[in-house]
């Protein structure tokens, strides 16, 4: 995106990389003490994984079967996970709709800070939410009896978690800057990212949906990020059979790249469109 650049600047040295990045962190740190002024979303994000790990460990866990002896709470982690930084990257277009609706975003551009601030700012500083909730979904797993056979894999996995909730959340910045009401993101991205989570291996393995299902269901970004993400928390512990039931008889490799290309593809793909769609707001 284009920068500003005034006189003052100038004299003070640095070329306008260094100025725009510094925007940036101005404009993620202004998001994050905004944050901490909402006890409300706080909540949310401590309860929300919490209360989804419950649900489904204890009363969902006991109906779910022929998991090939693996411990359904450690097939589950993964998928909550994912359902866990999908909901949570939802936040960067219900800010940047409630920013564009009250003017905010007019008004910065009066200021001598680089145009890509505001957005950057935006996805910096979620990021480092989605990042939180995700260790306390984490901790919440490990308290409830979710024991990873690899904890490398395991770091791992919550690096490519957060690789794709950061995708992810360009494309509900594009809804955001679209459609400017942070009600109508919600309206917008809730039946796209409901079917998208349910109808995937986040639950239950895929072989026990419909034939007509399995198909999409395998294939679909969300399903291959969680068989990556729970590939390397497995481990080489996997036996042959639950590889097949459970990762698609996928090995490790295979699926963490197949996760990192459907990552890279959204965030190109979003993140081109929302440049655009930046630069013809703030002209």
């Amino acid at each position: 995106m284009s920068t500003t650049t005034t006189p003052a600047r100038s004299e003070a040295g640095g070329s306008s990389l260094v100025w725009a990045l510094r925007d940036t962190q101005a404009m993620a740190t202004r998001n994050l003490r905004r944050l901490l002024r909402q006890p409300e979303q706080i909540v949310f994000n401590l309860v929300s994984p919490i209360m989804f790990v419950l649900l489904f460990r204890y009363v969902f866990g006991g109906a779910i079967q022929g998991l090939e002896d693996l411990d359904y709470v450690n097939y589950l982690i993964p998928g909550i996970a994912v359902q866990t930084v999908l909901f949570s990257a939802g936040v960067t277009g219900f800010a940047l709709a409630e920013d564009m609706q009250k003017g905010f975003v007019d008004r910065l551009r009066s200021l001598p800070m680089a145009r890509s601030a505001v957005f950057g700012g935006r996805v910096y500083a979620d990021s480092i939410n989605n990042a939180v909730g995700l260790a306390i979904l984490v901790a919440t797993g490990f308290a409830v009896g979710f024991r990873p056979n690899d904890p490398f894999g395991l770091l791992l996995a919550m690096l490519l978690l957060l690789l794709f909730a950061l995708a992810v959340s360009l494309g509900y910045a594009l809804i955001g800057l679209t459609v400017r009401s942070a009600e109508a993101v919600n309206a917008a991205t809730f039946p796209l990212i409901f079917p998208l989570t349910f109808a995937s291996s986040a639950f239950v393995p895929v072989e026990t949906m419909p034939d007509w299902l399995q198909g999409f269901a395998t294939h679909q970004p969300v399903s291959v990020v969680i068989n990556a993400a729970r590939s390397l928390i497995l481990g080489d512990d996997v036996t042959a059979a639950q590889r097949e039931l459970l990762l698609a008889g996928q090995d490790t490799t295979s699926l963490v790249l197949q996760a990192l290309a459907w990552t890279v593809g959204i965030a190109v793909i979003f993140g081109l469109l929302c440049t655009r769609k930046y630069r013809a707001l703030v002209k």
